[in-house]
């Protein structure tokens, strides 16, 4: 048994003696991040793992923490002239960082990785990759730089951000997230879930990019194995709260690595088959992303029996990352399936609801902040049969209220999954991956790559859209025997990822 797979039994472990109301605050982990591996880089009490950038120990002034939340102070609009940037105590080299932040108007400010603070001992900031937060509407350092290369999401001063048909969106009043996946020299930057830039280090282009910036002077910017992590003092009243931080090691890392998508397994595949069984064989399969069915998990399941669910997962490596389908005919079944994925610790229900629920179902996504993803079915029920179905039900819902994109139904209803996820693809929240024979009712379930779905296209319509989901197998043959199909259906499409990334 490798270390990590040591420590993630013990995670799990602990993660029973969370209780329901914990997952709802801010600055703490739920059972299923802490079996992931999370970890809170600030505790929203104290300022325990930061120093300052240029000092050892925290800014005696500028920066203060009030009811769970780290604000700079507003001073001169300068750069780290009154509290000074703020620094992590260690250093991390791979890694997805997820910080919740809010600006005032008019604000500045950024989040820095792979920071040297030796780099500057002088007057302004820390040297280190920037996540620029930015009021683009009322900060004069959205129209400098090139083509905006200084707005909110850019890496400062050398990449702008592609904010444009992505479902973006940004709320100047409330907090937003970014987010920041670092694997080896592969650097993406995600606002409020939606990835916004995408960019490699180390390479010739980068350089250049840094020989015309101005970071020119600074050796070896942006390339170093590793670095602390910084928050910035720019002079301009900003929020923090939720910082937390999930490390990545070579060896945790599935073979699909360096996507914007996972793969994982569709609990239905095991509708035949007990959650010891269904693990055994995703752990073989390499596959660490489960979208739970309550045959394995119950709606009525008590906290202490979804605590040991998360542990058994997390001791097979394996997270459960949504539940469903769960169909819905009643408003009282869509209070139990949110009340239900709230318990389980999930932000994703994939769910089949009747229409006459769908406003009911516009309600709760508001009150729990939820994604709700709608499984279409192809030709074989009225309800929802394909990917445009969905779309003309739900695009004037919230838009949290999106579709799990079940590419062999949709092609069984005479449809190009590919064109609908491009279409699509801002409520595309979930999607099922099989193989089917036809492009009719008649078409059936086979093991992807003997069907007729072109897979290298989907592929290429993952990565071209940024696609930040689950690509979950739902094997619907051979169901009591399914273990010979999914090894082949698990081992053609990744085959697939590796010919696209050519």
């Amino acid at each position: 048994m490798k270390k990590n797979q040591v420590l993630v039994i013990i995670i799990g472990i602990v993660s029973i003696g969370f209780i329901t109301d914990v997952k709802s605050r801010d600055n703490t982990l739920t059972p299923q991040e802490i079996g992931e591996g999370w970890k809170l880089l600030w505790d929203g009490k104290t300022t325990e793992g930061w120093r300052g950038a240029k000092i050892a120990t925290f800014p005696p002034q500028g920066w203060s923490i009030e009811a769970g939340v780290l604000r700079i102070q507003k001073s001169s609009g300068a750069e780290s002239a009154n509290g000074g940037d703020i620094v992590t105590t260690r250093k991390y080299k791979n890694f997805i960082l997820k910080v919740d932040f809010k600006i005032t108007k008019g604000a500045n400010s950024g989040i820095k990785y792979f920071v040297d603070p030796d780099l500057n001992k002088g007057e302004g900031s820390a040297i280190g990759c920037e996540f620029q937060l930015l009021d683009d509407n009322n900060h004069p350092d959205a129209k400098l730089g090139v083509k905006g290369n200084r707005t909110l999401g850019s890496l400062y001063d050398l990449i702008p951000p592609d904010r444009n048909g992505k479902g973006y969106h940004f709320d100047e009043n409330a907090f937003n997230t970014a987010a920041i996946i670092v694997n080896g020299n592969h650097v993406q930057h995600y606002l409020n879930d939606v990835k916004i830039l995408d960019y490699t280090r180390n390479t010739q282009e980068f350089n250049a990019l840094v020989a015309y910036s101005k970071y020119v002077d600074w050796p070896n910017f942006g390339n170093a194995a590793e670095g602390h992590i910084l928050l910035q003092d720019h002079g301009d009243e900003v929020f923090f709260k939720n910082i937390k931080i999930k490390e990545l090691k070579d060896e945790q890392l599935p073979p699909e690595t360096g996507e914007t998508f996972k793969i994982g397994m569709a609990g239905y595949t095991f509708v035949n088959f007990d959650i010891d069984k269904t693990l055994e064989i995703m752990q073989k399969a390499d596959v660490h992303y489960l979208c739970i069915k309550d045959f394995h998990l119950p709606l009525n399941s008590t906290d202490e029996q979804i605590a040991a669910f998360h542990a058994k997962l997390a001791a097979k490596g394996v997270t459960g990352y949504a539940v469903g389908p769960i169909y819905m005919k009643t408003e009282s079944e869509v209070d139990n399936a949110f009340a239900y994925a709230k318990r389980v610790g999930v932000k994703l229900i994939v769910g089949v609801p009747n229409l006459e629920v769908l406003p009911y179902v516009d309600k709760k996504v508001k009150e729990y902040d939820f994604k709700y993803a709608i499984h279409l079915h192809g030709p074989d029920i009225a309800l929802f049969p394909d990917a445009e179905d969905v779309w003309n039900h739900t695009k004037d819902l919230d838009p949290r209220i999106g579709m799990c994109l079940d590419i062999g139904h949709d092609t069984r209803n005479g449809k190009d999954p590919a064109a609908d996820l491009r279409k699509y693809h801002a409520r595309v929240f979930d999607i099922h991956i099989k193989d089917v024979t036809g492009n009719t009712k008649a078409g059936y379930s086979v093991e992807i790559g003997r069907g007729i779905i072109d897979f290298p296209a989907f592929v290429k319509a993952l990565k071209e859209v940024g696609y930040p989901g689950v690509c979950s197998l739902e094997h619907e043959k051979d169901m009591k025997d399914p273990f010979v199909g999914i090894g082949e259906s698990i081992g053609y499409f990744r085959s697939v990822i590796k010919t696209v990334q050519k």
